[in-house]
């Protein structure tokens, strides 16, 4: 009977619980790279306001250098960004930057930077089928 079925549960498309990647919002850039070059450049945009504040007396320079060069920077800075990140793994330039800082001293190294051999304490044989008799 027609009457007698009962309605089916209609789900949504599944959510995932983890993403591989966080999803890129203006040109490649990440919300994560977008709040630090943000928060960057808004310093440095309003200490720039205040000097010219305190050279001219217009106060709207504050204002006007905070709101429109982080966002012209962001905006710029997401090309340069895209043009780095074309043809890398995931933050590859995160690694590469890591890797700059530790060669000048100015962090400690967390990956293997070196050239060599490593030493494991016993003699590997390089031919792992050869039987030697034990004679």
């Amino acid at each position: 009977m027609a009457g007698d079925q009962q309605p089916q549960e209609r789900r949504g498309a599944p959510l995932t619980d983890r993403v591989n990647a966080e999803p890129a919002i203006i040109n490649g850039m990440s919300a994560t790279e977008a709040s630090y070059i943000g928060g960057a450049s808004l310093a440095i945009s309003v200490l720039l306001g205040g000097v010219l504040f305190f050279l001219t007396g217009y106060w709207h320079f504050i204002f006007v250098l905070g709101i429109a060069l982080p966002m012209i920077t962001i905006w710029y800075s997401s090309f340069y960004l895209q043009s780095i990140k074309r043809s890398k793994p995931e933050r590859w330039y995160v690694q590469a930057f890591r890797i700059y800082l530790a060669r000048k001293g100015i962090v400690k190294s967390r990956y293997i930077t070196h050239d060599g051999y490593m030493e494991l304490g016993r003699r590997i044989n390089s031919d792992p089928f050869s039987q030697k008799s034990k004679d």
